[in-house]
């Protein structure tokens, strides 16, 4: 068994990390690809340079190590791209700071306004309709609104 480790070990990390990297493709999430090319590299400089399989095994580990962190800065990265739509999914967010005429009155607190083909509800001070109100901030569904 000794034998076959030392002179064909490169096959055997080569084969595992392939068959993790294809595991990657079928399995949600991103973890296997980077255990996967760590084995592949692993197989790779065991294959130029034969080294003993307990060195093997922390060559295995840093080199996993290394990659896992490579890969979640990668993905941060990605994360923290800058975007022309910051505010895709929450459209109540990218109106603060607009100003708004009121479509009815805001009685007791709460009226409305019209923002493109939507009518939203507001909450503030009594107001008159058609008097301009600033988007001050959201509370889920509803804007909360302060003279403009």
């Amino acid at each position: 068994m000794s034998t076959l480790i030392s002179l064909d070990a490169h096959w055997i990390w080569l084969a595992g990390g392939f068959a993790l990297l294809a595991l990657e493709a079928v399995l949600p999430g991103v973890f296997l690809v980077w255990i996967g090319l760590a084995a592949v590299a692993t197989g790779l400089m065991i294959w130029v340079l034969p080294i003993s399989f307990t060195a093997q095994l922390v060559l295995f580990a840093a080199l996993g190590g290394v990659s896992i962190l490579a890969g979640r800065r990668i993905q941060l990265s990605q994360k923290a791209e800058i975007t022309d739509s910051p505010f895709l999914n929450e459209r109540g967010r990218e109106m603060i700071g607009k100003v708004y005429p009121l479509e009815t009155p805001i009685v007791n607190g709460a009226g409305s306004v019209k923002i493109g083909d939507s009518v939203w509800r507001v909450t503030g001070e009594d107001r008159a309709q058609g008097e301009k109100v600033r988007i001050a901030g959201i509370d889920g569904g509803t804007l909360k609104v302060e003279a403009a």
